[in-house]
């Protein structure tokens, strides 16, 4: 058969139920995307240094505009040699919060942390703290909060 008449057969409709049916043939479904729990974006590592002697570091929340509430979404990993677990966390001001799980975090493992800043009533630049408290560490971790109020 010439490619012309072989052309003549093949249909966008042909295709797309030739597809089908090896679609069905195959198990019927098609493959779903699986969503990653790895972690995605800043990483805030805990070490046995961190642990025995505390620690700080930045979020920085960038310009925000007067009465803008943001949630900066970062990931606390255990990079120590033994478990850890956040006690509490206290904040310098009203306008910063963290809500903290406090199950233990395995060696080598993450989780997903979300820090709020709330700019009512802020202006200009700001810099607030979050200390995590840590079981067994005689200093905090200080995550200190950035942020330019306009």
């Amino acid at each position: 058969m010439s490619r012309r008449r072989l052309c003549r057969f093949i249909t966008p409709g042909s295709l797309a139920g030739v597809f089908l049916a090896l679609l069905t043939a195959c198990g019927g479904r098609a493959p779903r995307p699986v969503e990653s729990t790895a972690p995605k974006g800043r990483i805030i590592a805990i070490t046995d240094s961190t642990i025995r002697h505390g620690g700080t570091d930045t979020v920085r929340f960038g310009h925000l505009g007067s009465g803008e509430i943001a949630v900066q979404r970062v990931w606390i990993e255990n990079a120590s040699a033994k478990p850890v677990v956040i006690l509490s966390v206290q904040r310098s001001c009203g306008c910063t919060s963290l809500d903290v799980d406090k199950q233990p975090l395995a060696p080598g493992e993450t989780r997903k942390l979300e820090i709020t800043f709330d700019s009512r009533g802020e202006y200009g630049w700001q810099l607030k703290n979050l200390d995590l408290i840590l079981a067994g560490a005689p200093k905090p971790l200080r995550l200190l909060i950035e942020a330019d109020v306009d």
